[in-house]
């Protein structure tokens, strides 16, 4: 593992810790990592939101109890709905102050750690941005949170390391000298096929793409759903009435009017021209099964534990590997998605029940981040 001059100790965390923070701390996990919302009323720049405020105040339970909070910065779209455009220059400058005034403010309340919004390869995450756009976003809320907490611990992440992520990177790298890692969010063996030897491939391709430290900022198992298979996803989109996934090309307005109004909603941020693949890229929400496995475990209680053990014990001895936070703390009643309840894809991920109720996944955490 490697140890971050600015902590001193492997980041042992969790995403989206709830209340239970006796448990939490029962199981050594020391960090939490979590979405900050937007500070500001719209249009209205120190004004704060009632949900900032409470953001603050559990950065401060946290702080109290001992668990360090990762804050991850607000999305594109929340500036938008600010009132200023994420690509402009005007809006950049919004961006970076914001981000300054931000770190500042929450510093004072006891956080520790920033990463700079959240996969930004990712349609949803990025929206209203281009590809194109998204390293001047994250270059404006680096040089913001640095300006604004320069003790804080910096990064940002992807979701995997292909040419547009690399392109990325690139755009971004006269800038790491502002930052300490660079965050990689894992998913094998449950959105893709893999085993946790995998995770640790991504791991090397992102050292090996950027040279920093890296942070594994979201990896998980799920402990339910099935895979589906080629012939389920087709038999579905024939069931709205095409003939094929390739005829959702031709007019993927008829397959949005289709399909849940939740996922419908969120395609139709995207760029006409990416609607049928992204909406087709909903078909784990649409089916409620996954597109991958794993062939050693399944997507049960006890699987969801025997692949963080192998996956926690491979982790915790790579070499550049600087902390971990499991996806995630606590089950969801439903898919923040589709909506769904019985939806596997956002709904069975913690390592607690709906009610911070350990599950077998809970004792392999405690069991490995007693080692560090």
């Amino acid at each position: 593992m490697h140890i971050l001059p600015k902590e001193g100790r492997f980041i042992a965390g969790v995403c989206h810790a709830r209340e239970k923070l006796d448990c939490i701390a029962a199981a050594n996990i020391r960090w939490n990592r979590e979405d900050v919302p937007f500070p500001f009323q719209p249009g209205k720049f120190g004004e704060l939101t009632p949900a900032y405020i409470a953001y603050r105040d559990k950065v401060r339970r946290c702080a109290a109890r001992g668990l360090n909070t990762m804050c991850v910065t607000p999305y594109p779209k929340a500036f938008a709905q600010f009132g200023v455009d994420p690509a402009s220059a005007e809006g950049l400058a919004v961006v970076e102050e914001t981000l300054r005034w931000m770190a500042a403010d929450l510093k004072a309340a006891g956080l520790r750690g920033y990463q700079i919004t959240n996969e930004l390869n990712v349609f949803h995450f990025r929206v209203p941005l281009t590809m194109e756009q998204v390293p001047a976003f994250l270059i404006a809320g680096i040089r913001g949170v640095h300006a604004g907490d320069p003790d804080a611990i910096l990064g940002y992440n992807s979701a995997g390391v292909g040419p547009e992520v690399q392109a990325m990177i690139e755009q971004v790298r006269p800038y790491h000298d502002l930052v300490d890692y660079m965050g990689v969010d894992s998913y094998r063996g449950t959105w893709s096929d893999g085993e946790p030897d995998d995770i640790l491939g991504e791991i090397d391709a992102t050292y090996n793409a950027v040279g920093l430290p890296v942070l594994v900022q979201e990896f998980g198992f799920s402990s339910a759903g099935e895979i589906y298979t080629p012939e389920e996803a087709l038999a579905y989109v024939r069931s709205t009435g095409f003939d094929s996934l390739e005829a959702v090309y031709e007019n993927p307005e008829a397959f949005l009017e289709r399909i849940p109004y939740a996922l419908a909603k969120r395609v139709l941020e995207s760029p006409r021209q990416e609607w049928a693949k992204n909406a087709l890229g909903y078909m784990p929400h649409l089916l409620r099964k996954w597109p991958g496995g794993s062939k050693k475990y399944r997507h049960t209680d006890d699987g969801q534990a025997a692949f963080l053990d192998e996956a926690l014990g491979k982790i915790l001895a790579h070499p550049h590997v600087c902390g971990a936070f499991v996806y995630s703390w606590s089950d969801p009643d439903v898919c923040f998605n589709c909506r769904y309840p019985n939806c596997p894809c956002e709904t069975a991920w913690g390592i607690t029940t709906p009610d911070e109720e350990p599950k077998p996944a809970y004792y392999a955490v405690q069991k490995h981040f007693a080692t560090v």
